[in-house]
């Protein structure tokens, strides 16, 4: 009996501890594996991606909201690049970077930043920057409406060695602008460039390519940005190239004829007509068009390769129509000749891909015995043309008064090739004729493929 009733004792306790462990289980918190966030939480959240572009002078870069910047200024000598942050197309502040350098960029308001960039590169032609730029949540936000008075554009402003110009012209109604900086430096070897070449050389220099790239790429920029299309931009670059100012040669120059290569019409903010138009022609090759110089009797005009749709005045040229092209005035269109030019012989100069072109130049000396005069010539060849000359050959003789007679002759070994504005000295000794005769010197050079150059001195007696 007493055992019966310690085991019912036994088994009520278990009873009432498992109750209890019961109860003490519910108790416990249950475990979770995503809390909740309430929307503040989900809004502080900062998610941000980098981006890398490479972007020219002049180029706009659209990012969100109405948000963009544009390079306005690029300088690899003194590494920096000016930035114009703008805003709905409007700008609102600028900024000077140098290499390597971040800068936050706040909304026009001034309370937040909405995106950041790095200048990562400035490339050796000046040209061209690399930028990373990461965008910010901010960049959403709406700001207030942007109301900046324009500031005045400086037209010409020095430094010691620098010239920069802005440009300002109009088309169609709607004012246009663009802004270059050239270096002396670069002027002065300009300065020193032979001009006994053909025209079409100052057109499609290879040294002018880069500036030339530069100016057309900002004129697609600008008719981009004010909603013109591709067809209408040589429209725009011609109006460009019109609104220049006339300077004679005598006047910048110090000669009544000098041709001028596109970077010294545009350091020097205008020229006379063969200066505007290699310009033009220059410009308007570059983009793609068909183009030629046409020279007249003391002037100088574009021909711009038309079909039957182009109404105007033309001339042919081996079967290809040239509309005229007045670059000295504004408001010339295609097709329009001036009165005093319509009768005028003219001669058709298309542009090209450009070509060698030899140029020689040469100082002799002489000593004599009794019998003979002993002549040693120094002999300069230059490529003067915007393509390399091939396999050259430099040939010179005596030339007697008799004609195909010479007194003696001399030619080099093959030159595999002259680069351009490269040259070669080819030097001759000992070159006799009788004492008493008349002679010249006549020196050729020709390569495989450029056409033959030839330079004569005077008749002398030896």
């Amino acid at each position: 009996m007493g055992i019966k009733r310690s085991i019912s004792w036994f088994l009520l306790f278990i009873i009432i501890c498992s109750c209890i462990g019961c109860i003490a289980e519910e108790e416990y918190p249950q475990e979770s594996g995503s809390p909740e966030l309430d929307e503040t939480d989900i809004a502080t959240e900062d998610h941000t991606e980098q981006y890398n572009t490479t972007l020219k002078k002049t180029a706009i870069l659209d990012l969100e909201n109405g948000y963009s910047l544009k390079v306005l200024e690029i300088d690899r000598k003194e590494d920096f690049t000016v930035i114009s942050f703008r805003k709905d197309g409007t700008q609102y502040s600028t900024r000077t970077l140098s290499t390597g350098q971040t800068y936050n960029v706040k909304d026009p308001d001034e309370q937040n930043v909405v995106y950041s960039i790095r200048l990562d590169k400035i490339y050796d032609s000046s040209f061209s920057i690399d930028l990373t730029y990461e965008l910010k949540p901010e960049i959403y936000l709406e700001t207030e409406p942007i109301n900046i008075e324009p500031e005045p554009r400086i037209a010409v402003s020095l430094t010691q060695d620098s010239i920069t110009r802005t440009y300002e012209w109009e088309y169609d109604n709607t004012e246009f602008w663009i802004k270059s900086e050239y270096y002396k430096d670069d002027y002065e070897l300009y300065s020193e460039r032979s001009r006994s070449r053909d025209y079409d050389q100052f057109a499609n220099d290879p040294y002018d390519d880069e500036l030339i790239s530069q100016i057309t790429t900002q004129l697609e920029y600008l008719a981009a940005e004010g909603g013109y299309g591709d067809d209408e931009i040589p429209y725009i670059a011609t109006a460009f190239v019109q609104s220049l100012p006339y300077v004679s040669d005598s006047a910048s120059a110090g000669y009544d004829e000098y041709a001028r290569f596109p970077f010294e019409t545009l350091y020097h903010g205008g020229g006379d007509c063969e200066d505007s138009s290699i310009l033009l022609a220059s410009l308007l090759h570059e983009m793609g068009y068909g183009v030629a110089l046409i020279e007249l009797p003391g002037h100088m005009a574009v021909g711009v390769q038309g079909d039957e749709s182009t109404s105007g005045s033309y001339y042919d040229y081996k079967g290809v129509k040239y509309f005229y092209l007045e670059t000295t005035n504004s408001g010339w269109d295609v097709g329009v000749i001036p009165d005093e030019y319509r009768n005028a012989e003219a001669k058709i100069t298309p542009i090209g891909y450009g070509y060698p072109q030899l140029q020689i130049e040469f100082t002799g000396t002489g000593k004599k015995n009794s019998l003979y005069t002993y002549v040693d010539l120094d002999i300069e060849v230059t490529n003067v043309g915007s393509a390399t000359a091939e396999e050259v050959i430099i040939y010179t003789y005596l030339e007697s008064t008799k004609e195909g007679m010479a007194w003696d002759q001399a030619q080099s070994d093959t030159i595999d090739e002259i680069d351009t504005e490269g040259g070669i000295t080819y030097t001759v000794t000992n070159m006799k004729v009788p004492v008493g005769q008349e002679y010249r010197v006549v020196v050729m050079a020709w390569g495989s493929n450029t056409e033959q150059a030839v330079l004569y001195s005077e008749w002398v007696v030896s």
